[in-house]
């Protein structure tokens, strides 16, 4: 008899142990595999969820999506085309004084089609601000040899004053001189050692508009550079969504989940005179349609 209860009672815990584990399995972890197999950061439609560096992130349906085909995204010969029915996109590059002296009448007979150019930054150290040492030679060769500029300021700012200092620093330098394509906000993780090591998405986001704001204010028109782990970790997306966004990610083709105007997909590129490596762009907008926006039409 007492034997008997006793295999009752090892069938009972069994049995519950079994059912707590089939509870536990729908409850949470087949949710979990739903987005772990997206491991490429493929865009599902409809999907909630997405993953990012080993970490679940709710997608904000309110940020309007990535609307570009995988598929459509090619390789050849170095350079990547974007080939989609009714899709037209143009080939460019970004520069600074490290590419030294570059040919610009080269550059242009190679298909180059647009180039931002940077014009300075904030050291992530001090946080002095420096002028570019390339940029009057690059603004003035790349726009003679007919190649619609744009330019990029390399922030790191904390706050809002400090970004409206660095777009004053901008405006100073150009002195009204025209432009083909936006002022960027290229603003990147350092390391946590460094003076912005610790902004939060708020702060960040919040300094960001205040750049481009004091940028359109001015009759330029905006963008903001960015990748994969600053869009995801460093801002609070939703709070510039719907401004010109310029997406970098070095791959076959972006996983960025949210809708970009510029592609950059690779910093080992090569264009007929620059000396070296240079990063290489898709745009998505023709560069024509921000001269209304930039003084120049």
């Amino acid at each position: 008899m007492y034997k008997r209860r006793r295999k009752s009672y090892w069938f009972i815990i069994l049995t519950s142990i079994f059912l707590i584990g089939v509870i536990a399995y729908f409850a949470y972890i087949s949710p979990m595999q739903e987005s772990i197999y997206d491991r490429s950061n493929r865009l599902f439609s409809g999907e909630k969820y997405f993953f990012y560096n080993s970490q679940l992130i709710l997608r904000d349906p309110e940020i309007k999506d990535n609307i570009y085909k995988q598929e459509c995204f090619h390789m050849r010969d170095g350079r990547m085309y974007y080939e989609e029915e009714g899709v037209e996109t143009w080939f460019g590059i970004d520069v600074s004084g490290y590419q030294e002296w570059i040919r610009w009448s080269r550059v242009a007979q190679d298909g180059v089609q647009f180039a931002f150019i940077r014009i300075g930054n904030r050291g992530y150290g001090e946080g002095y601000i420096y002028k570019d040492s390339k940029f009057e030679y690059n603004y003035s060769e790349a726009r003679k040899n007919g190649i619609p500029v744009g330019l990029y300021f390399f922030s790191q700012a904390i706050n809002d004053e400090e970004a409206i200092e660095e777009a004053d620093y901008v405006l100073n330098q150009l002195g009204g001189r025209p432009l083909d394509l936006p002022i960027v906000f290229d603003w990147e993780f350092v390391s946590y050692d460094a003076r912005t090591g610790n902004i939060t998405p708020e702060a960040l986001s919040s300094a960001c508009n205040a750049f481009c704001d004091r940028i359109e204010s001015a009759g330029y028109a905006s963008m903001v550079y960015t990748n994969l782990y600053c869009a995801y970790s460093k801002y609070d997306f939703s709070k510039i969504d719907g401004r010109y966004i310029w997406f970098a990610q070095y791959d076959d083709y972006p996983t960025f989940r949210y809708y970009f105007d510029v592609y950059q997909y690779s910093s080992t590129g090569y264009v007929h005179g620059i000396e070296g490596n240079v990063d290489l762009n898709i745009m998505f907008v023709d560069p024509k349609s921000f001269l209304t926006r930039t003084g120049t039409s």
